[in-house]
């Protein structure tokens, strides 16, 4: 009997001790530091990696340096072309995102809110969408979205004056997708080509005009060769930018899964902030070298934005065959548009 007595002593120790050095080990993990990667598609004087920088800095303070993030610019770790899928497969932590395929949802709505001049207002747009369709974000439960941007809008940068409607028959403009269709329904034709060759096409006179952002102006120089910039304002829409690999999201601890929730906002606002800055620089670059600004009529603006409601109308038509709520989420921007600009 007292044999069985101390068995049951020991086992009731041992079970002890081990209990004492489960419970410490949680406590050991918090203070491990836990290390990132983070994969940019720009070098890191470029504007939207300064947002990245600040949203790094800000998670090493609130994290009091528990989470180490090492970013890698130029695309050195995640490709321009490919970032989104190599970063769902885990290739970084953290990453850029830009995908040219396989979001149906936000590549073909990307245009639905053309005519707002103020990136604010359709910030607040989206921020209501979101609420209402939740499709926009069940679309992207492949990663943790951790910043959202509104895109820069579309002006038309030319080589020869366009000062209505009617100007636009015959051109050839650099456009993808809609905005082609924007384009052949105003009577030119739109074709691609790589930002990167824009220039000479432009100077060659291969192209007459392209739709561009006024960011374009400073990134590659448009104003040497296209001396009018017609404003459009073709708006895009709000789109994930910056994500996190899944595997990666769920090996946080919860304390710190709710920094990185917080800093969502944070991230987002920086971004917008500085796209903001790359266009108020393009637009400054423009009128110092000459450009003349040209600023439609309101009857011949108003043509324009029924060539863009064809056009959005028929990315939206598309969507619904695929089972996606195209039209009525376009139906509803617009509602909002009209809300938000009166």
């Amino acid at each position: 009997m007292r044999d069985l007595k101390m068995i049951i002593y020991m086992f009731l120790a041992v079970t002890a001790a081990l209990t004492l050095s489960l419970g410490a080990s949680p406590a050991i993990s918090a203070e491990k530091t836990i290390n990132l990667t983070y994969g940019a598609s720009e070098s890191i004087t470029h504007t939207f990696s300064k947002a990245d920088v600040a949203w790094i800095d800000k998670i090493h303070k609130d994290t009091n340096g528990r989470v180490k993030i090492t970013p890698y610019w130029g695309a050195t770790l995640l490709s321009r072309r490919e970032n989104t899928q190599e970063l769902i497969k885990g290739v970084a932590d953290l990453g850029y995102i830009s995908p040219r395929t396989g979001y149906p949802l936000m590549l073909g709505s990307l245009g639905f809110p053309y005519g707002v001049g103020d990136w604010k207002i359709v910030w607040r747009i989206y921020q209501e969408l979101g609420e209402k369709f939740p499709e926009i974000d069940d679309e992207w439960a492949n990663l943790k979205i951790m910043a959202k941007s509104v895109s820069s809008n579309y002006q038309l940068m030319s080589t020869k004056p366009v000062r209505s409607a009617a100007d636009f028959k015959g051109m050839i403009i650099k456009a993808t997708g809609a905005y082609a269709e924007v384009a052949k329904t105003l009577g030119g034709s739109g074709i691609f080509t790589p930002m990167g060759e824009t220039y000479v096409a432009l100077q060659k006179g291969t192209i007459d005009g392209c739709f561009a952002p006024y960011s374009t102006i400073t990134a590659f120089k448009f104003n040497e060769v296209a001396k009018y910039l017609t404003v459009l304002d073709m708006t895009s829409s709000v789109r994930p930018t910056r994500g996190m690999n899944l595997d990666s999201w769920n090996r946080l601890p919860k304390d710190i899964q709710g920094i990185f929730e917080k800093s969502i906002e944070f991230w987002s606002l920086e971004d917008n902030k500085w796209r903001d800055a790359d266009d108020v620089a393009g637009i400054e670059l423009a009128k110092n070298t000459g450009v003349e600004f040209i600023n439609l009529p309101p009857e011949e603006l108003a043509k324009l934005y029924k060539a863009a409601e064809t056009a959005m109308l028929k990315e939206a038509a598309k969507l619904d065959e695929k089972g996606l709520p195209g039209t009525k989420i376009f139906q509803e921007v617009r509602r909002l548009v009209e809300k938000y600009t009166k």
